[in-house]
């Protein structure tokens, strides 16, 4: 589809290569004797204090999805929208902060989650949840490439491939520095820049538009009805009509869908349990992750809500072209909407900011998860099972050599999905049946001394396989069936390791974990 691009082409290049290259330069002045080893490559060394791993989750935690997302939810479900996708993806952040100071207090050496899990359960389960954490990093990681591209499509024009292609080179054009402690580094210089940039974008949309027209917009929606979506269908385009009801079934709907996605988003994700590893020591991990979810929860409220749901308000259709200041830019895609708003509220000025900040939350993320798969094949699957002899060296230079070989993957994924067409708010809706189901058995390892190994890894599988048995027999469904299908992935979990822990308990030893390193569990 032929794009009005308000901005030139090259714009977009330009402003993700001097981002790259600032962090890329801080990193090398900063910290690259953190690179020397494998150990301090893969824990950051272990001694991140506060400040910076608060930043640091804050800014992993804001993903394309974070603006770009939490934006169509206001558009898609009225003002209750940004509520809900703040709420449902803050609820991990307390979560982690419990168990990541559990398993920092109980096993200090640990490099990755499923490491713990391989010492706690035994030799099945940490393949599993090796597999599991890789699944769940390389899914983000489409996904935050993907909104990322979409936006700079919508804005300038430039090819959706050559985006996604810059967007990987940057992620891993300052991690092989320093690891671990050079995404940290990143993070917290990144939380600044997206501050800064939405908290403009917040005001500016407060002044020039004011709630008084907002509220008088959707009063204007539900009334006359409009269609803002040709291509959807009549149950969809009813939620987005329904913008004034606080209990909008189909916004409800997102809420649990909200909820199950990021639970496996975060505690299923090696890039969150690396914050606690790099923390300085538990009470770090948990004070930052407490921290962290109050400093989060306000950017998708506030982003959702000044470019959602004031689109919504003033009924922009897909489809459209719209002019700014002699200026144009077409509205290519519902998930497309707050680069569509930002440039209507402040021009071009919207523009540069949204993708500072967008470009920001892009690279952050990015380059986190892509370290989190490297961590945990090496540490895992490699130093686990292919070669634990292997010295340090060894495992450097693999760590390096993995970044580079998921990146290329990842851009072939990330083409791929764009190619067949499946929907940006598709891939964030269905990830909690991916892979939530691993969710209560991660739980349970952490904190219930009982807990049988049997039963936490056939729960992970079977509510994952009854999940998508049922999402897949609804066609692949992204309003209802997406619902039902990640309530019944979390619920056949819990009901199949609590059972199951219930009828043929195994107690454990916790104090056995506090000298254990290294991937290899009974």
């Amino acid at each position: 589809m032929e794009v009005a691009a308000p901005l030139p082409s090259w714009s977009i290049y330009a402003i993700l290569i001097a981002q790259g290259s600032i962090y890329a330069l801080l990193v090398w002045f900063l910290g690259r004797a953190r690179g020397k080893t494998a150990e301090t490559f893969l824990s950051g060394g272990r001694d991140i204090g506060h400040g910076m791993i608060n930043a640091s989750v804050v800014a992993t935690w804001v993903w394309a999805a974070t603006l770009m997302i939490s934006s169509w939810t206001g558009y898609q479900y009225g003002f209750i929208g940004p509520w809900w996708y703040a709420l449902g993806a803050t609820v991990p952040l307390p979560l982690m902060a419990y168990l990541g100071r559990r398993v920092r207090t109980v096993m200090p050496r640990a490099t990755s989650y499923p490491e713990f899990m391989a010492h706690r359960l035994d030799r099945k389960n940490h393949i599993l949840h090796s597999s599991i954490s890789t699944v769940v990093s390389l899914w983000i990681t489409v996904m935050i490439i993907t909104g990322g591209a979409i936006m700079g499509h919508a804005f300038t024009g430039a090819p959706f491939w050559a985006i996604a292609l810059l967007m990987v080179i940057i992620f891993v054009s300052y991690i092989p520095l320093a690891g671990l402690w050079a995404s940290i580094l990143a993070d917290t210089v990144m939380s600044l820049m997206l501050y800064v940039c939405l908290i403009i974008i917040a005001v500016a949309v407060l002044v020039k538009i004011g709630p008084g027209e907002i509220w008088a917009g959707l009063t204007e929606v539900a009334a006359t009805k409009p269609t803002l979506q040709p291509a959807i269908g009549e149950a969809e385009q009813l939620s987005q009509w329904d913008g004034l009801n606080w209990l909008n079934p189909a916004g409800l709907g997102f809420l649990v869908v909200n909820i199950v996605g990021n639970l496996g988003a975060v505690l299923c994700n090696q890039t969150y349990w690396s914050r606690v590893i790099g923390a300085r020591d538990p009470n770090t991990a948990f004070k930052s992750f407490m921290t962290a979810a109050l400093c989060w929860w306000p950017i998708p409220l506030a982003t959702g809500t000044a470019l959602g749901v004031a689109a919504l308000s003033r009924g922009l259709v897909v489809g459209e072209t719209y002019s700014n200041g002699g200026a144009t830019i077409l509205f290519t895609e519902a998930e497309a909407v707050a680069p569509v708003m930002a440039f209507l509220v402040l021009g071009f000025a919207g523009l540069t900011i949204f993708i500072l900040a967008v470009g920001s939350a892009t690279i952050s993320t990015g380059a986190g998860e892509i370290l989190a798969v490297t961590t945990v094949f090496v540490n895992d699957i490699y130093r686990g099972h292919i070669n634990p002899k292997a010295r340090d060296r060894t495992l450097l230079v693999a760590s390096r050599a993995t970044l580079y070989v998921i990146a290329a993957a990842l851009l072939a994924v990330v083409i791929f999905f764009r190619e067949i067409g499946f929907s940006f708010a598709g891939m964030y809706q269905a990830m909690g049946i991916a892979f939530s189901s691993a969710v209560i058995p991660v739980i349970m390892a952490c904190f219930v001394k009982n807990t049988n190994r049997e039963g936490a890894f056939w729960a992970a599988i079977i509510g994952s396989v009854c999940g998508m048995t049922y999402w897949l027999a609804t066609g692949a469904d992204l309003l209802w069936g997406v619902v039902w299908g990640n309530i019944i992935v979390l619920s056949v979990s819990a009901v199949i390791a609590v059972t199951w822990t219930i009828m043929r308990p195994q107690p454990f030893d916790f104090d056995s974990l506090k000298e254990s390193e290294g991937a290899t569990g009974g």
